[in-house]
């Protein structure tokens, strides 16, 4: 099954290691719930990977559909929703091109998903995909890094533990070291996680890329696109957005006359 993505990222190969790296991750949980509420009406997740926030969505009611291009990811996601007792439609597809025959009143990509999308007619697919699925009155949130100037610099030659967790498969510890160069040309940080067995003491190396969005950048590539910003938040707690914020969630709707 395919584990690499468009732009070249291969972390999502096997979704239980996937969910073992990120199992302590909920901050976003409250945020998502709260506004699948407020949209009174069906939701549509854009790379939902294994259902992290998808299936207790719907556990909380929420009449939620999840879409991921990454096969292993889905396959988790459907395991998991199938133990807990949770029907959802898991469907493959590309945030860039999908079409589904179902218009949703909120549409989100959580979990800096964006950020695989790095070319301008990536970016005018994935806004003219959900335009196009938004019931009257939808919104659109998305939430990405904030680019902090002094991790673009950071030492390529150095290594950081970024997780360290049990072996899905039974065998033993996972420690996961990150290697970062960015590429200041196509304002992209292009990681590799080194997972080493410590079974084995083997090391298996899956790289990660994530285009970098400016806030001024930002809030123009969703004008041209032919949304407008309703609301721009620096966390989940709902704080302003300032400089030295390290999220940036965004609320938007398509504007008036869009596509």
């Amino acid at each position: 099954m395919a584990s690499r993505i468009a732009d070249g990222s291969e972390v999502y190969w096997d979704g239980r290691h996937y969910d073992a790296f990120n199992q302590p991750y909920q901050d976003d949980l409250k945020f998502y719930l709260a506004e699948a509420r407020k949209a009174r009406g069906p939701v549509l997740e854009l790379a939902c990977g294994t259902g992290r926030l998808t299936i207790p969505l719907r556990k909380k009611g929420v009449d939620i559909t999840g879409l991921d291009l990454a096969a292993p990811m889905l396959e988790q996601a459907r395991a998991k929703a199938a133990a807990a007792g949770a029907e959802i439609a898991f469907l493959r597809g590309d945030a860039r091109k999908f079409r589904l025959k179902k218009k949703f009143k909120l549409v989100f990509m959580a979990f800096n998903s964006m950020q695989h999308l790095g070319k301008a007619e990536d970016l005018a697919g994935l806004f003219c995909s959900v335009a196009a699925h938004l019931a009257p009155g939808g919104r659109f949130i998305f939430d990405i890094f904030n680019p902090d100037p002094m991790y673009l610099i950071r030492d390529t030659e150095e290594l950081l533990p970024v997780a360290y967790y049990d072996d899905p498969a039974g065998g033993g510890k996972v420690l996961v070291n990150e290697s970062y160069s960015y590429d200041k040309a196509a304002q992209v940080s292009r990681l590799t996680w080194h997972y080493r067995s410590e079974k084995t003491g083997k090391t298996l190396k899956k790289s990660l890329n994530l285009r970098c969005f400016f806030p001024q950048e930002l809030l123009a590539l969703v004008r041209y696109n032919g949304f407008r910003v309703l609301s721009r938040y620096g966390d989940f707690l709902r704080k302003p957005f300032t400089g030295s914020s390290r999220k940036q969630i965004v609320i938007c709707a398509p504007s008036a006359g869009a596509r």
